[in-house]
Order: C-alpha cells, then sequence, then structure tokens
C-alpha cells in the first residue's frame, strides 16, 4: 500500500510542477533521460532473468493478438462518428502506457520477478506496435505518406530496444556493473510518473458516452480478453498476471500526443489518456486482486 500511494504521489508532483516555473523542455528532458538511461539499465538487469518458454511466448503474443480484436470493436464503436474520432480511439485504445506507468505499476502489485515480463510485452509488443501500426494509423487518417524506411530506421534505433537484443544475446551482465546499472535503473519509476504527472492534460469538452465506453473497452474488456487467451495458452501464473495488468493499462502518453498532433479528436485523445491514468490506480489493483481469487 505504502508503494502505491508513492506512486499517486509522484504522479501528484508532476502535476504540482505544471503550476510551477519549469523549463519548457521539462517533461522531454525526463523522457530523455528515461529512455536512453534509465530504461536501459532495467532491461539489461532483468531480461538476462527471462526463461524463454510458452508464457515468455504469450506476453510477446498477447498484444499483437488483441490489436485486431479492439480494432474492430473500435471500429464498431464508431461507425456513426467522423473519421478523426476513429482515427483517435484505433490509437489510443490498443497502445498502452506499459514502460513508464507499466513498470512501476506492476513492481508494486506484483514484484520484481515481474519486470522481465513487462519488458518483453513492452519492447516486442507495444513499442513495435506503436512504430509499426501507430504510423499506419496516421498515414491512413491524415494526409501524408507512409515511410516505411524511416519507421524502420526509427525502430533499429529505438536505444532500449537495442539494448534488448544486446541483452538477448550477452545474457547477464558482469557482477561488477549490476550495482551501478541498479542506480540507474531505481531513476526510471520516480522520474517517468513524475513526467507523466506533469504531462497529464484533464481539460476540454468531451463526448462522454463516447469516452466512457472508450474508456471501459480499455481498462476493462482489453484485460478479460487478455486474461483468456494467456489461460488459453497454458501461461504460467505470474506471466498471465503481468500479461493481463500490461493490457489493462492506461492509453499511451505518446499515442495521444500523435492522436493530438494529427488533429485526431484532441480533447477526446487527451481525456483519455489524463483521466485514463487515475481511473487505471483504481481499475488495476482491482484486476490483479481478482487474479488472486480465481487462481
Amino acid at each position: 500500500m505504502e508503494q502505491f500511494a508513492f506512486i499517486v504521489a509522484l504522479l501528484l508532483i508532476g502535476m504540482a510542477l505544471q503550476r510551477a516555473d519549469a523549463p519548457a523542455d521539462f517533461s522531454k528532458s525526463l523522457n530523455f533521460f528515461v529512455i536512453y538511461v534509465s530504461l536501459p539499465a532495467t532491461v539489461l538487469l532483468q531480461v538476462p532473468k527471462i526463461d524463454f518458454d510458452l508464457s515468455a511466448l504469450g506476453i510477446v503474443l498477447v498484444p499483437w493478438l488483441l490489436l485486431p480484436i479492439i480494432a474492430a470493436i473500435v471500429v464498431l464503436m464508431t461507425r456513426n462518428q467522423p473519421l478523426h474520432v476513429r482515427a483517435a480511439l484505433l490509437l489510443v485504445i490498443p497502445l498502452g502506457n506499459t514502460s513508464f506507468v507499466g513498470i512501476p505499476i506492476v513492481q508494486t502489485l506484483l514484484g520484481d520477478n515481474a519486470i522481465p515480463y513487462v519488458l518483453m510485452y513492452d519492447q516486442f509488443g507495444t513499442f513495435l506496435m506503436l512504430s509499426l501500426y501507430g504510423s499506419a494509423v496516421i498515414a491512413r487518417y491524415e494526409s501524408g505518406v507512409f515511410h516505411k524506411r524511416l519507421i524502420l530506421k526509427k525502430l533499429l534505433l529505438f536505444p532500449p530496444f537495442l539494448i534488448l537484443l544486446f541483452a538477448l544475446g550477452w545474457g547477464e551482465m558482469p557482477a561488477q556493473s549490476q550495482p551501478y546499472l541498479q542506480i540507474l535503473s531505481s531513476t526510471l519509476v520516480p522520474l517517468a510518473l513524475v513526467s507523466v504527472g506533469y504531462s497529464l492534460k484533464l481539460r476540454g469538452e468531451v463526448d462522454y458516452p463516447l469516452f466512457a465506453k472508450a474508456l471501459a473497452l480499455k481498462l476493462l474488456l482489453m484485460p478479460l480478453i487478455a486474461f483468456g487467451i494467456l489461460r488459453l495458452m497454458g501461461a504460467d501464473f505470474l506471466a498471465l498476471q503481468t500479461g493481463v495488468l500490461e493490457s489493462g493499462m492506461p492509453s499511451m502518453i505518446t499515442a495521444g500526443a500523435l492522436a493530438i498532433a494529427a488533429g485526431f479528436a484532441p480533447a477526446l485523445s487527451a481525456a483519455l489518456v489524463g483521466y485514463g491514468i487515475l481511473v487505471s490506480l483504481v481499475t488495476l489493483p482491482m484486476i490483479a486482486y481478482l487474479m488472486e481469487t480465481v487462481r
């Protein structure tokens, strides 16, 4: 409970800093350090602990299996909505905040042993989907060109992804380096959550009935479907818990930012990201508790 209170406190600190005289690129600077230092250090420490069995395979597959299901539901849900609203939901619902929010919350609810699974879900699932699927949605609904080479280049040069490939090939890091990697890794949670809190935008007029349906789809139906998929695949309980919680994470801030920048229902996109994070602080512990009861 203390750890969860710490998560809330960090989000509140970030939100309070919105009123401070912070540098213009404050959030970007925090994100830059997290992406280029904190997350790679975490990857180097945690990825070598992964046992590549059916459970690990399920963690990698479940976000990709969820994607067409959720996209189809979004299309049905928005059949009477403008195309820019459909585009917004196609971006912000399938893509969850599986690292900046996912790592600290899963660590709090399930412990350190779940972190390797979180990294597998995030890097081979969410990150690849943002690069490939997210770019395809923007290209489809916004006038522009789908640059395949540029997307591939960004994918192959993304530091945590490169470090992930290195960690998979190298294995456990030398014992002398691990205390220093642990120090760098420990910066991930506070910096990421302060950045998330600083980036929260809760204003703007939205279509509340559609917003409520979209939020329920993101935070409740997605983890329920993920539970069924992982149960059918025979994943071990920790992998199942991790995959379900990662599937129920609130919308990715980057996906929301892309939707807003492209003009895809900006108020709705911002509300789903901002309020989604706050509501997930209730839904995720509830989902974790329910999974324990049906174990």
